[in-house]
């Protein structure tokens, strides 16, 4: 799965690599969370990209309260052409999720799960596969909402979790942004055929809470550092 994630580069990296500036009030962030307002890339008009803020945490189309605990951050791209909730978004309304890397939790044992920073093995900006819903609340307002389509995790970090986002190579956003692509078949066979190198490092528990959100939270925990050894005070006989 994939329930936090980071994007700090700048606007006009934002741009460079994604051929369209970012949206009003985008901010560089290290601890994006579900329900916040993100910056994600669908189609605009005759073909460009344009950047948008939505909420994530997909509401279905027949949901009218903003809060739905049935809202989902999340879709397995193997069946989201088939679930009600996700099939209309996976074939007409997809986007790009720009982000530095996303956060998985290693269970280990009956102990605390500890966080990992995962990003592409190159160090590269990723685009992570989203759907994207409009739907009309119960006061008549459009509420935009988004999820993350999830795939099995590559072999470098299977044991940190067995899911991971769907990456999207840059070859394949313009497709994958095409809403007049809608066979489900060729949608999932341009997520299926793209292995990706991952890189993937233990982070500090800081970023348990969503409250804390600065770019030390990528550090490499210190506990899975080496000891610094202690200097050893010499003999006087």
């Amino acid at each position: 799965m994939c329930g936090r994630f980071a994007l700090s580069i700048t606007p006009a990296r934002f741009r460079e690599l994604f051929g369209c500036p970012p949206p009003a009030g985008y901010a560089a962030r290290w601890n994006i969370a579900p329900d916040s307002e993100v910056s994600v890339i669908r189609s605009g008009p005759e073909g460009t990209r344009e950047a948008v803020l939505l909420r994530w945490g997909l509401l279905a189309p027949w949901m009218r309260d903003a809060r739905d605990p049935g809202r989902q951050i999340n879709a397995r791209y193997e069946t989201a052409a088939d679930k009600p909730m996700f099939r209309a978004a996976f074939r007409r309304r997809r986007c790009l999720v720009p982000a530095d890397g996303f956060y998985e939790w290693q269970k280990r044992g009956r102990g605390a799960s500890r966080p990992h920073f995962v990003r592409l093995g190159e160090g590269t900006p990723m685009a992570m596969a989203g759907i994207w819903q409009a739907t009309r609340l119960e006061d008549g307002t459009i509420h935009e909402s988004f999820a993350i389509l999830t795939r099995p995790a590559s072999p470098e970090i299977r044991e940190i979790h067995h899911r991971m986002p769907v990456v999207v190579p840059p070859e394949q956003w313009d497709a994958w942004l095409d809403p007049e692509l809608r066979d489900p078949a060729m949608l999932r066979e341009l997520l299926e055929h793209h292995p990706v190198t991952m890189d993937a490092w233990p982070v500090s528990r800081r970023v348990n809470s969503p409250a804390n959100d600065d770019p030390a939270l990528l550090d490499r925990d210190a506990e899975d550092l080496p000891a610094t050894p202690r200097a050893v005070q010499g003999s006087l006989f």
